[in-house]
């Protein structure tokens, strides 16, 4: 199996080519292994009708030739330009390419998300992953309407009964204007603050759902940090903020069902809207301020045939292509060092951890080879340290003013008699 796996490692980076091999096509490989892809051009022996090298089915991949889904025994590989374009690097930063299908790799590509406990999912209008979570928040609510591709579903016929199994997710999605990814994690910006009360609010409904009975929550407006002002925006009223009549009904993209907001985002102990279909589906502006977010049929994350779900796309493709064409030229001579070190530490062997623990392809602890050294310890950057630093300051700050606000509060509640 090491020899197998070390062979398909010397093809890729250029190595291993057979002794016969002429000096053009050595140097072919090689260059092929620097950008990281193939071009074969008019590919004559490719029918895209009776294609069987591609999992995604004729049917939803609009005829493509080329494996656009993964596999342990190919490489990704799409049509572009009438072009047979074979990825062999990396194309995707979290996974390898062999796994970009894998159903663990987003719960976009589970077989259901129904049968889960209450969901609240909160994205940015701004961020990559957008249409991904509003596409599972709505796969959560109606497992039925977004089922997976033909293909898992003819590898897997389990999954046809997994989705009449669970009933509905109920899910409330709010998508937040403008907004990165992660966007709680700046604690110290205002529609952070709005989205922790969100989350509050949220929180105390499952908590009283669960245990079937009401919640004592402290009214905290006296001791928030969002509540007794802030040098990150200077309205700190609770009204909702009437828009200018130009104000548009798509923000970032994404329709919004009309643009009047209609209500403000509550907090802990505040009752949830009605739950439609098993959804709550709002945007949110920067104040707080709340839209009824656009119907299905209005939002492109929710227009993808199943069989899309989880394929490498043409437009993707030619962006990476393109990015990689620079920076491969530029580091050339670093990659192909890169490449051949990597060949060197298969030959040699890697550390195991017993039979209890496999760290995952990605994962840079399966590759450390044997007798590699440790690596020295890595000192933390400025920008993480100042990150941590605004963040912590305000954390600091609001959990002194809640200690306070408590011990007020118990005092208060003191009997004379008591000692």
């Amino acid at each position: 199996m090491e020899e197998i796996a070390l062979h398909a490692v010397e093809k890729i980076v250029g190595e291993g080519m057979p002794r016969k091999s002429s000096q053009h096509e050595r140097q072919v490989a090689r260059d092929e292994a620097i950008q990281g892809f193939s071009v074969e051009k008019d590919p004559d022996h490719l029918h895209p009708e009776d294609n069987a090298a591609n999992p995604a089915g004729t049917k939803g991949a609009g005829y493509r030739p080329g494996n656009t889904i993964p596999t342990a025994d190919h490489d990704l590989s799409i049509m572009l330009d009438e072009n047979l374009v074979t990825i062999k690097d990396q194309i995707q930063m979290y996974t390898t390419n062999q796994l970009i299908s894998h159903p663990l790799v987003s719960p976009a590509l589970q077989p259901s998300l129904g049968g889960l406990p209450p969901l609240l999912i909160l994205t940015g209008g701004g961020e990559v992953l957008r249409d991904e979570q509003i596409y599972v928040a709505h796969k959560a609510a109606n497992p039925a309407k977004y089922p997976p591709g033909e293909a898992y579903m003819n590898d897997h016929p389990e999954a046809e009964s997994i989705l009449s199994k669970w009933k509905p997710t109920d899910v409330q999605i709010q998508v937040w204007d403008d907004l990165c990814h992660v966007a709680p994690t700046l604690s110290f910006t205002r529609p952070a603050k709005f989205m922790y009360r969100s989350i509050a609010q949220f929180g105390a409904w499952a908590l009283a759902k669960a245990q079937q009975t009401d919640i004592d929550i402290m009214d905290d407006d006296n001791v928030s940090i969002i509540s007794s002002g802030s040098n990150t925006d200077s309205d700190s009223s609770s009204e909702v903020k009437k828009p200018k009549q130009q104000e548009s009904v798509m923000k970032n993209g994404v329709a919004r069902g009309q643009a009047v907001p209609t209500e403000k985002v509550g907090k802990a102990g505040d009752p949830l809207p009605a739950f439609k279909n098993h959804m709550i589906r709002q945007g949110v502006d920067r104040h707080g301020n709340i839209y009824p977010l656009g119907s299905p049929p209005s939002l492109p994350a929710l227009q993808l045939s199943p069989n899309e779900i989880g394929v490498i796309k043409p437009g993707p493709v030619r962006n990476w292509m393109e990015a990689k064409k620079g920076w491969d030229s530029k580091f050339a001579k670093e990659k192909r060092k890169v490449q051949r070190k990597r060949v060197e530490e298969m030959a040699k062997g890697f550390k195991g951890f017993g039979d209890d623990e496999v760290p995952p392809p990605s994962a840079l602890a399966g590759r450390r080879g044997l007798g590699m050294e440790k690596e020295a310890k890595i000192k933390r950057s400025w920008g993480m340290s100042m990150w941590s630093l605004w963040g912590s300051s305000h954390d600091q700050k609001t959990v002194g003013f809640l200690l306070l606000s408590t011990l007020t509060l118990i005092l208060s509640r003191r009997r004379p008699d008591d000692p």
